[in-house]
């Protein structure tokens, strides 16, 4: 359905329609992180956005011309991905894997450490931001219990 969107909307326009579709490509960009963190454990570049779902992510804030992934809904795509790690974290403990969860808190500090260099403005980006630690919480506390029980 993006495709076929893309085709209607005019570049002079996107911004004027633009809350329509983007709760659709922030969870888009979610997905494709998380693909790409179970397959490769890594984090999606804006590259693998663009290849995954066919269209420019604007990292560059460049002025519209074609129908593209904003920085923000990548950004927002990412922020998602906390959530499904610490969901991972403790599904990975209940199939009796207790290694992933120490693989998931140093990546995923690791890329909180990167969000905080962000100069973010008060808008939903940044009280999304302000979410993860919740979620790096409760990565923490799947590996306090394991140690506590001297699985790792």
């Amino acid at each position: 359905y993006i495709g076929e969107l893309s085709q209607l909307i005019k570049p002079e326009t996107f911004y004027r329609y633009h809350d329509r579709w983007t709760n659709v490509l922030q969870t888009a960009c979610a997905l494709v992180a998380f693909s790409i963190y179970l397959a490769e454990s890594r984090l999606a570049t804006p590259a693998d956005v663009e290849e995954y779902l066919g269209f420019k992510v604007n990292t560059e804030n460049a002025d519209i011309t074609v129908f593209v992934i904003t920085l923000e809904e990548y950004l927002h795509g990412i922020i998602s991905l906390f959530n499904e790690l610490s969901r991972l974290a403790v599904n990975s403990v209940i199939v009796n894997d207790v290694k992933r969860p120490q693989h998931i808190s140093a990546f995923a500090s690791e890329l909180y450490s990167g969000f905080q260099l962000l100069n973010l403005k008060n808008d939903s980006l940044r009280r999304r931001f302000d979410s993860i630690k919740y979620d790096i919480k409760r990565i923490e506390e799947v590996q306090y219990d394991l140690r506590v029980r001297n699985l790792i």
